[in-house]
């Protein structure tokens, strides 16, 4: 069996003045599309919305860098793919709240927050709520390996936590 060698072309939105010729190369099975990328932008947007909410737990922390702490945290190269959804593209390149739920939890037991209130005090506050929802019961699918876990210590102990 002979493989043909595909030579795919990118388009750009000016290249389809030829509607007709579109429509044929679709029908014809020549013409697929690739999902985007999220942008720097985007991801700074969407890391932004994450530091905004776990800023609602700032009265209950203990180290006052408790912000910078989040900034190294989402910023690290490592650690950052890891708060945004990558499987489905509907939901590609949104938070994982699941995620950020369980570095709140790591935080907690690392003792940036005050040890008086409860992992799950702290995610009511998080979600303005009196009662758990699901980001916080479906949080054990998405807690961190050893090896993210050092990074997160690592970070700490730069913050003299």
């Amino acid at each position: 069996m002979e493989v043909k060698k595909q030579h795919l072309q990118p388009v750009l939105p000016e290249d389809f003045k030829d509607m007709e010729g579109l429509q044929r190369a679709a029908h014809e099975g020549r013409l697929f599309i690739v999902p985007p990328t999220p942008s720097a932008d985007t991801t700074e947007q969407r890391i932004a919305e994450i530091l905004a909410y776990v800023d609602r737990l700032s009265p209950y922390a203990l180290n006052a860098e408790v912000h910078e702490i989040w900034v190294s945290i989402l910023h690290d190269e490592q650690l950052q793919p890891l708060f945004f959804l990558t499987r489905y593209s509907r939901t590609r390149g949104q938070v994982n709240w699941y995620r950020v739920t369980a570095v709140v939890c790591l935080l907690h037991e690392q003792g940036v927050y005050q040890q008086e209130v409860s992992a799950v005090q702290l995610h009511c506050t998080l979600e303005g709520t009196q009662h758990r929802t699901k980001h916080y019961s479906g949080m054990s699918r998405y807690l961190l390996d050893q090896p993210e876990i050092r990074v997160v210590k690592r970070i700490l102990r730069q913050f003299g936590q």
